[in-house]
Parts: C-alpha cells; structure tokens; sequence
C-alpha cells in the first residue's frame, strides 16, 4: 500500500464511549437499548420474491426465478440475525427486500409495527431515516464524481435534514463520520479513486451512520478486506450496536465472522431457510445437512484439527431457482435423501430451544443429535 494510502486511516478505530460522544455533537443518536430486550423490531413473514423469466419481443413470461421463496424470522431490537449460505441462495435478494429496494412477490415486512410490504416512494423516503443499507461492492456504491464530504452528506440532502444547519456544521458532521470509521477526517474532499477497497467500505458505513439508523442491512460488508481490517469493522459494527442499540443483519460468507457478531444465525440454500437458531447453538449442534456441509467446510485456526476432522462434501451443482426440487430444495444434493424428501416439502419447525429446522429426518427425531 502506497504512503498515501497509509495517511488516509487514522491509527486506532474510536474506543468504547467515543462513538457516544462523537454522535451526540451533531445527529441524534438513538438511546441506548439493552441487548436482552425481547421487543420485535423487524417481523418477515413467508416472503417471497419471484423474478418474471420472459422471452420474444413481446416480453411474453416463461417463467419465475423463485430467489427468495417463503422465508419468515424475526429480530428484536439490539440484536444481529446472520444469514450465511452459497451464492445465489438469496441473502442478499432477502436484504433487498427488507429495505424494499424491490417490490416483493408477497409475504409481509413489519418494521418497528408497520407493514411496509407496500409502501409508497414517500413512506419510502421517511422509512430510509431508520432503515440503511451498506452494500457489498465499494466500488460501484460511490459515485466518482462526487467527493467523500458530498457522499457522507447526500442522505440528509435527500432527507431534507440539512435545512437550518450551517456549512460548518455539515462539514464537521461529515469529518465525525470519517473518524467514526478510522478514516482522517483531512481527506474528506478526496474522491472514491483515491482510496482502497477496505476504505471505501469504510466510508460506505460512514454515509450510513450518518442519518442516525435504528436498523442496518449489511451485505458482505467485509468480504473485500484483509483479516485485521475485517476485525476492525466488526469490532467497531458490534460497538456501534451496543452503545446506540442498533438492529443488524448481517450477510456473509465467512461462518467465523458471521458467528462472531449474530445473534441468530439462518441458513439459506436456494431461496428457502433451512435452519434458524442461535448463533451458539448452530455452531455447536447443527441439525441440517446442508448446515453440516457447511460448518465442515469452514477453516478452524488449528491446523492438525483442522486435517483430522471429517469434511462433508456435496456432490452436484445448486439446482436452477427456475426450477427447483419438488420436494426439499435440498434432495438432489443430500445423502440422506429418501423419496418422501424428493416429493414432499418439509415444513419449518421448531424442533426444540427456538431451533427451527426444514428437515423430514431431523423432524421425526424431534432434534436428536
């Protein structure tokens, strides 16, 4: 990395206490929220998000690409809910969802006791204050021409936030954010070319916190950084959460990271949850075998354990979301499978301690292990 990289970052993320004071100066920050609370904030119900497949000139359709097909959870306030699974199994599509950048097939999103399935561009509008978004590409989520002062402060332009605040004060808003994230506040009128991938996530994050969220969608946020500065981005997100009781959920690849910030974790596999419990209990005692796959799959930071432990693999390729399984998504990929999983669906159950699993052979040993 070139000097001036190594310029633009500040030495130390802000320490538990600073995020408090840096956004009580100039944003209202939310109150604290214990994380033991039980209140709901965010409700999905068997949502469901089908692509139309057309074809000719006539745009006739073929077709649906079932990305998201009948999921449902629920997160309280001041906890993370990880969703972890293959690419093209919908996490993100579920994310997108949520902050209603498409218009859902059906299903329900209540969000702090509001149904927002299908919401207008004005409610729309309002809802984006407590609701952010912080994609995965940094690249493409910033636009060039506009200077990172500019991109931090777009949201209370498009807010109308910013009327009856001086230039000084917008201009030192958008320099708390960029220390907020462990970026020098000097540099805010660079340009997105000018930094690295890890920082313009960074900046990214800082454009988010800016209008003072109650809930964020984060998608791979750290899938494009090295390891120590993933570990500074979730130590800050998971800071950030305690000390202004922010909701998350939280999108990823890698397991350990995932596991690391959730609360809850859901396993996705081809639009469809296949396993929902806590993070712990996950971990310790996954009941699905697609769940199992997974975990096997995931690099321990001992290497004779990591050679000695049995690697479950799975054989074929992510069936099409055009045309999925009859039965259980799962089927043409489990070893398990019998002719009840290739033609009935299974339900989503919970087979004990809010473990909630889609599985016939987990079902009828009622979550034996």
């Amino acid at each position: 990395m070139s000097e001036r990289m190594r310029s633009a970052t500040t030495p130390e993320m802000p320490r538990s206490g600073e995020i408090s004071r840096m956004l009580d100066w100039d944003i209202k920050a939310q109150p604290s929220v214990p994380l033991d609370t039980k209140e709901t904030i965010l409700t999905v119900e068997t949502l469901k998000m089908h692509f139309p497949v057309t074809k000719g000139l006539l745009k006739r359709v073929v077709g649906y690409v079932k990305a998201v097909d009948g999921v449902s959870f629920r997160i309280a306030r001041g906890k993370t809910l990880g969703i972890v699974g293959e690419s093209g199994s919908g996490k993100s599509t579920v994310g997108n969802c949520v902050m209603r950048n498409l218009n859902i097939t059906s299903g329900k999103i209540i969000f702090n006791g509001q149904d927002i399935s299908r919401a207008g561009k004005g409610e729309l509008r309002h809802l984006h204050k407590q609701l952010q978004m912080i994609t995965q590409d940094p690249f493409s989520a910033l636009d060039p021409r506009m200077s990172v002062r500019s991109i931090i402060l777009e949201g209370h332009h498009i807010q109308r936030m910013d009327k009856g605040m001086s230039r000084t004060e917008l201009d030192e808003l958008a320099e708390r954010m960029l220390m907020l994230v462990g970026l020098n506040p000097k540099f805010a009128d660079r340009f997105p070319h000018e930094f690295s991938g890890g920082q313009r996530h960074r900046i990214n994050v800082a454009r988010a916190l800016a209008l003072s969220p109650s809930f964020l969608v984060c998608d791979e946020i750290v899938s494009a950084l090295d390891v120590s500065i993933q570990a500074q981005i979730v130590g800050l997100m998971m800071r950030l959460q305690e000390e202004l009781g922010l909701t998350y959920i939280f999108i990823g690849h890698d397991l350990s990271v995932v596991r690391h910030i959730s609360d809850q974790v859901a396993v996705m596999y081809l639009g469809k949850i296949m396993e929902l419990t806590s993070s712990d209990e996950l971990y310790a005692h996954p009941l699905h075998p697609y769940t199992q796959a997974l975990i096997s799959a995931a690099p321990i930071p001992d290497p004779e354990a990591d050679l000695a432990r049995e690697r479950i693999l799975l054989e074929g390729d992510l069936p099409s979301p055009i045309h999925p399984p009859r039965g259980c998504n799962f089927c043409t990929r489990c070893k398990y499978a019998d002719e009840r999983c290739r033609t009935e669906e299974p339900a989503f159950v919970d087979v004990g301690n809010q473990h909630f699993v889609a599985c016939h052979k987990v079902a009828a040993k009622g979550g034996g292990r």
